[in-house]
């Protein structure tokens, strides 16, 4: 529908001598001219195609979304001290979060919370209470519970996973160790009653549903010598019936699939912890990333094979042969993947959340790490929600809280072909086209979209801010390709704002003032520099003639940034002068 009330339309053109042309328009009257910015959830909304990105993962990027922060405690997860988070995204579209809680360390019950969307979150209460128990020695004890892990079957059910153990001497007391699992069919509402499914002592249990059906529940084996503490490895109980029957059966050894070998005092221990497992994009192949502490935390890494099997080892016998032990430091590994292609690790470092981005093979990850909140804890997760979203989590361990937020997955982009009326009206652009994000510094956050024809080459920039100011502004880098993607004289810098264009910019040696033919046309709703009421934002389009952009083969890199007076400036790529981690956009 139209906006009422006031807007500023500035189009700006620059001829071929560096003559500027301008025309405001001041309308108190409707106009057909909505502005109506695209929120970055409502965009990427095409098919995905499963890893069309896998040849260049190597300029793929994420951001958080800062507008999604936010750091849950006891009003909304109903306890003091939540520890290992798992957020799962249920078919109704709500989110679910199971985590327990200790002052410490090591949880009593486990609680679960269900939020309608990332902001709001209702604490629904013990899915996993601790008792008392009389223990296999006889003694008066208590059963206690950690690590609740989930996972939304392929049906929709939920299932619940958690290990159990003694409160007192646990590591000696095996048969009052375990795993448990219940059932939800109704997104979390009721829970069906326990199913004790793995006798023994263990930690960290997490699930895996083939295509096949068949599950897979991996766990920290840790009923190994009971001398060493790190003599651990990852073992699974497999289910091929939904989850109601599991082998090898409860009270039994468990199927040993993920272990290496370390040597301490001339002894032989194993390691390979903390599993998470996932099956790779087109193809049959389990990926795991693991925890080794070895001398210290590191993250390590074990490939199935295209059968997607895991052999089963003997407890003396260490596999897979195809691993990467101790690929960089770090613990409590998480992996998910898009169907692009790009795997997505999280994992803790010196209290910190990070995020390492991977190949479509889970083999290369960056050397660069992403750490997308402030606060320090650890064992955090990763869910994946879309096909360009993920949400993140991670305890504030000393502030009693969980912090959260959605990230953004930025990759190469493909234009979309149309004829574009360079005018400030988003309406002709589809929630379909492909689009770049920006935004963790501040509430304020940009997306990017482009567009061609036979004479030009368009770009959409929209910028939601609440607080408007005249030093604010967005800015696109744009260069063919090049050798070793070092800037040329055809690269250039286009700044723009509420107000329309701030400037154009050729790179020689260092960037110049261009006489460039770009069009541009910007509207914005707010009141600029006004810090008294609450902006929208501002919306930009752009027209580049195809001449002045030296396009080769359909591709240019582009990097995006934010400038934002308050929170700063924000890019895809820190780098403005090296095309090395711009994005192409194809298709041109």
């Amino acid at each position: 529908m139209p906006e009422y009330g006031t807007y500023n339309i500035i189009a700006v053109a620059i001829d071929n001598y560096g003559n500027r042309s301008e025309k405001v328009t001041i309308t108190a009257t409707p106009r057909q001219i909505s502005v109506n910015i695209t929120p970055i959830a409502e965009l990427n909304q095409g098919n995905a195609t499963i890893n069309s990105h896998e040849d260049v993962i190597s300029r793929s990027s994420l951001k958080m979304n800062y507008r999604s922060y936010v750091e849950l405690g006891r009003s909304s997860l109903g306890i003091d001290h939540p520890r290992y988070p798992r957020i799962k995204k249920m078919t109704n579209g709500n989110y679910i979060m199971f985590y327990h809680n200790a002052q410490s360390t090591i949880g009593a019950s486990c609680d679960y919370a269900i939020g309608q969307n990332l902001n709001s979150w209702s604490h629904k209460g013990k899915i996993f209470a601790n008792y008392k128990i009389i223990d296999s020695n006889g003694n008066d004890n208590e059963r206690r519970y950690a690590n609740c892990d989930g996972i939304v079957l392929s049906n929709g059910d939920i299932l619940a996973v958690v290990s159990y153990g003694a409160d007192r001497g646990y590591r000696d007391l095996p048969l009052d160790a375990g795993i448990e699992i219940r059932r939800s069919r109704d997104n979390g509402v009721t829970w069906s009653d326990p199913i004790e499914i793995y006798q023994g002592v263990n930690w960290e249990p997490y699930l895996l549903e083939l295509p096949s059906g068949e599950i897979h529940c991996y766990f920290t084996d840790s009923s190994c010598t009971g001398i060493e503490s790190t003599d651990t490895g990852t073992a699974m109980v497999v289910s091929n019936d939904g989850g109601n029957t599991w082998t090898p059966a409860f009270g039994t050894n468990p199927y040993y699939v993920l272990r290496t070998k370390h040597y301490k005092d001339g002894n032989t221990y194993f390691n390979n912890q903390m599993p998470c497992v996932i099956k790779l994009n087109g193809s049959n192949e389990l990926a795991a990333a693991l925890e080794a502490n070895i001398g210290g935390y590191h993250i390590s890494f074990a490939y199935s094979g295209e059968d997607g099997e895991w052999n089963y080892l003997n407890p003396d016998e260490e596999g897979p042969a195809d691993r990467h032990d101790s690929a960089f430091s770090g613990a409590a590994p998480y992996m998910v993947q898009f169907p692009s292609g790009e795997t997505a690790l999280s994992y803790n470092s010196g209290s910190t959340f990070y995020i390492k981005m991977g190949d479509a093979r889970a083999r290369n990850f960056s050397q660069d790490a992403y750490s997308p909140f402030k606060g320090k804890g650890y064992w955090g997760t990763l869910e994946r929600v879309d096909g360009h979203r993920l949400v993140g989590a991670m305890p504030n361990t000393s502030v009693g809280q969980v912090m959260l937020a959605e990230v953004v997955l930025n990759h190469r982009i493909e234009a979309t072909s149309r004829s574009v009326q360079v005018d400030a009206d988003n309406s002709e652009w589809s929630n379909t086209d492909q689009a770049l994000f920006v935004g963790d510094r501040s509430q304020a956050q940009g997306t990017l979209r482009s567009s061609f024809d036979n004479d030009s080459v368009y770009f959409l920039v929209e910028v939601l801010d609440n607080s408007l100011s005249e030093d604010d502004y967005a800015t696109i880098y744009i260069s063919p390709v090049t050798d070793n993607d070092m800037l040329a004289g055809e690269a250039l810098r286009i700044r723009v704002s509420h107000d329309g264009r701030r400037s154009v910019d050729s790179y020689n040696g260092g960037w110049r003032s261009s006489d460039a033919d770009v069009t541009v046309s910007a509207t914005y709703r707010g009141t600029v520099s006004n810090a008294s009421d609450e902006d929208y934002g501002y919306i930009v389009e752009i027209a580049v003639p195809r001449l002045e952009l030296g396009i080769k083969s359909g591709e240019l890199f582009v990097n995006f940034s934010l400038f934002d007076d308050l929170g700063g400036e924000d890019a895809i790529s820190p780098s403005f002068t090296s095309a090395a981690n711009w994005i192409p956009v194809i298709g041109l």
